[in-house]
């Protein structure tokens, strides 16, 4: 059986920009242990951008760990088919 692949999903419309999710992450926590990070300059699992969090599916390992600290619930995760 094939492992299953999941995906951070975000619904922007409930959205309200906290921020709690960037500073819970793995992921970015990992990042900024690195001495030379600039957190200005570098892409992060999850930010956010103009008060909406955005994802870089490239770095999230949809752990779903900011699914649990989301004040309003607009992160889950899901199941890629």
């Amino acid at each position: 059986m094939a492992k299953e692949d999941k995906k951070l999903v975000l619904a922007e419309e409930d959205c309200i920009g906290c921020g709690i999710c960037v500073t819970v992450c793995p992921t970015n926590i990992k990042q900024e242990k690195d001495i030379n990070f600039d957190v200005d300059a570098e892409p992060r699992a999850i930010a956010v951008d103009n008060g909406q969090a955005v994802i870089d599916y490239d770095l999230c390992k949809a752990c779903g760990i900011c699914t649990k600290s989301c004040p309003v619930d607009s992160l889950t995760i899901e199941v890629v088919a």
